[in-house]
């Protein structure tokens, strides 16, 4: 985790916010690709958490993400009310896999699809292709509740003036007028909209993100085109993280593997309250330590793959260099964990 400055807060609708952050002379750390996102270790209602949310800065700017209130008492309202420029949060670089850079091999039509807050990975895929080539062309369908729940409209907008960006906004609450524009997106609208927007000169790579019966319907009706595609997907649902007294997840659980004089050791359930070197311990992996608060270093061990943090110390003053990390001080953040013990 890397303690980050909220350096602004922008209220973009009277439910979501931009939080741009600053985290100092880290900030090569936060260079990301389209759809990454970066996690963030909070504390609610005194209980800790991880949360998730999308990179939505061009690339090279302060990191920034846009956060919509979903909920009462929970991060996204911590976002919404009580964060203040000045605020710090410790935050873990970006991570994730969306958007594929050989697609900026070769001119592309990227056909975008969004519900509500699911336009965020959406937007940093347009940002990104739009720079990226002067021949890529975009198409965004993005559907929301009303216009003033419209999230990233000013962007938006701004981008609707190249020739190369198209948005089409379908309304639930009717205000356009239009049918093809009012209402819940289905399958009629969603067949008349593809006959409209499909490009028959570009090769197309669809995206989306939304809630689960808005992906199953886009991804339906593609299937069902008399030239099908693919459309990949972003869940919000996929936390990369969990933090140990997080209770309202049931993935507390990873698979750890300790090499140690190059013979390799796969514990398959350890549990993400214990530290790693608890963890070997108890598995009978011989592991050098002297200490279990952080001081001595003996367990210093090479992070190979996945996440760890940072359990409560009592040395925070010496910290080991960048790739590695002390055993008796972090736990299993992430699914499957490898660690290589010199």
């Amino acid at each position: 985790m890397v303690p980050c400055t909220v350096h602004t807060v922008r209220r973009m609708t009277p439910q979501s916010v931009v939080v741009t952050l600053d985290p100092g002379a880290a900030l090569p750390r936060f260079r990301h690709t389209p759809g990454q996102r970066v996690t963030f270790c909070l504390d609610i209602n005194n209980t800790p958490c991880l949360r998730s949310y999308n990179l939505v800065n061009q690339l090279g700017d302060l990191p920034q993400v846009a956060v919509k209130q979903v909920a009462e008492g929970g991060s996204s309202q911590l976002f919404n009310e009580q964060l203040q420029p000045g605020d710090v949060l410790q935050v873990a670089p970006p991570m994730g896999h969306l958007y594929d850079h050989r697609l900026d091999y070769k001119a592309h039509h990227l056909f975008l699809f969004a519900a509500g807050s699911g336009i965020t990975p959406m937007f940093s895929v347009a940002q990104h292709a739009l720079k990226a080539r002067p021949d890529h062309r975009v198409t965004l369908i993005y559907a929301n509740s009303s216009a003033r729940s419209i999230m990233m409209q000013q962007d938006l907008d701004r981008m609707a003036g190249s020739k190369r960006f198209e948005v089409f906004h379908v309304l639930g609450d009717g205000a356009t007028g239009e049918d093809l524009s009012t209402g819940r997106l289905d399958h009629a609208k969603l067949n008349r909209l593809l006959d409209q927007y499909r490009s028959k000169d570009l090769p197309e790579v669809a995206f989306q993100s939304g809630p689960a019966g808005f992906m199953d319907l886009i991804q339906e009706v593609a299937t069902q085109q008399s030239t099908p595609f693919d459309v990949k997907r972003y869940s919000f649902a996929e936390q990369p993280f969990v933090h140990p007294q997080d209770h309202s997840s049931s993935a507390l659980e990873s698979e750890l593997t300790v090499t140690v004089n190059g013979i390799s050791h796969t514990l398959p359930n350890v549990s993400r309250r214990k530290t790693l070197l608890e963890a070997a311990d108890e598995a009978g992996i011989a592991m050098t330590a002297n200490c279990k608060s952080g001081i001595c270093h003996r367990c210093k061990a090479k992070l190979i793959s996945g996440q760890t943090f940072q359990a409560p110390s009592k040395n925070t003053k010496r910290m080991p260099e960048n790739g590695w990390i002390l055993c008796c001080q972090q736990r299993p953040g992430s699914a499957q964990v490898e660690i290589e013990v010199c």
